[in-house]
């Protein structure tokens, strides 16, 4: 199984990213806060927000362990014999010691924007778990930051780092420049 994991602020473009490597290169996209709210609709959990997602991710680190989430993915991906992952929204450290344990079949990119960009994408997706007004926006990075210790040291930390401040154009010819360097064989 060879894995690439996203980490990146809110709005840089980690699905995006990861939706073109499953559309034009089979990968299948596995991410994070998925599998947070599936285990918390499995729980009967209603009303999901980011807020709650966070502090449900974070209840369930303390008890079973930082890495849970990590693990979860590769338990999912092993179990439905996937061959090909990218997994976006790795934000702990915890999380990417796990995923480093498969060596060099992980790969860890960091996408990344200037905050105005991500901001107006984050309007434009109008997702139930974003914000419209960007003080709340600012807010919510801030949150994140706290929270994730890989939020501000992800590009720091990556193997690759993609700028998305261009056309989506340019950001799929970073993904292929990342498959090229990377020369996977599956």
């Amino acid at each position: 199984m060879k894995v690439i994991g996203l980490c990146g602020k809110l709005g840089s473009g980690k699905d995006t990213f990861a939706d073109y490597l499953v559309r034009k290169h089979g990968f299948v996209k596995i991410t994070m806060s998925d599998i947070i709210i599936k285990e918390m609709e499995s729980q009967g959990i209603k009303d999901i927000d980011r807020i709650k997602i966070q502090d449900f991710s974070r209840e369930m680190k303390e008890k079973y362990g930082k890495d849970i989430w990590a693990k979860a993915c590769i338990e999912y991906a092993r179990k439905n014999q996937i061959r090909r992952v990218v997994i976006s929204g790795i934000r702990d450290s915890a999380e990417l010691e796990f995923f480093r344990t498969l060596g060099n079949d992980f790969v860890l990119v960091c996408v990344k924007a200037d905050k105005e960009t991500r901001f107006k994408r984050v309007k434009q997706r109008k997702s139930l778990k974003d914000v419209e007004i960007f003080a709340d926006f600012i807010r919510q990075e801030l949150r994140e930051a706290k929270l994730f210790d890989l939020y501000d040291a992800c590009e720091e930390l990556a193997d690759y780092v993609v700028d998305n401040n261009q056309s989506i154009i340019e950001l799929y010819a970073r993904a292929e420049e990342l498959l090229k360097n990377l020369n996977w064989q599956i």
